[in-house]
């Protein structure tokens, strides 16, 4: 088969790692694929297009760490839950629930949502790391000068005196 691309090289099956992007991450994933022998161009064999987008979902997920959609099933039905219940739970659609299940993808924070809310583990580590920077803040904010109590009263003083002279020139 001659190559769509630069019309001069033949299409030949080899194992090549097929550059991917998605949602700006950049990664590879090593599938057999058509490769032309003169410019490189690379095509997916129509049958190995379904193998070829799972394996290209599972690296995408492992690298942005997002949960697989059986991880969020297995959660799911951990908590003895419906899909509808579930949903409730994490304040979140029906629809993205069973989206999510069937393999759509969820974006970041659906995951980590999904994965603070039904892990115990996760939740510990947030935990901690909330903790953590709380810690920190609390630190910064003890380690600031204080302003003194008279400069900080002294607009204080000033309105209550502003007052009372409106209320003498009144009466």
């Amino acid at each position: 088969m001659k190559c769509v691309e630069c019309g001069q090289g033949r299409m030949r099956m080899k194992l090549a790692r097929v550059p991917h992007e998605i949602r700006g991450l950049k990664f590879e994933v090593e599938d057999t694929v058509n490769v032309c022998d003169s410019c490189g161009f690379m095509t997916i064999p129509l049958a190995r297009a379904d193998e070829h987008g799972r394996l290209v979902d599972a690296a995408y997920r492992r690298l942005a760490d997002i949960l697989p959609a059986e991880e969020i099933c297995e959660a799911r039905q951990r908590l003895g839950m419906s899909q509808r219940a579930f949903a409730e739970y994490l304040g979140v659609g029906e629809a993205s629930v069973k989206r999510w299940e069937t393999g759509v993808l969820p974006d970041k924070s659906s995951s980590d949502l999904i994965r603070l809310k039904t892990d115990l583990d996760a939740a510990r580590q947030n935990w901690t790391r909330l903790k953590s920077l709380l810690s920190k803040q609390a630190q910064a904010a003890a380690a600031k000068p204080k302003k003194s109590a008279r400069r900080a009263s002294q607009p204080a003083a000033a309105a209550v005196k502003r007052r009372a002279g409106a209320a003498r020139g009144k009466s």
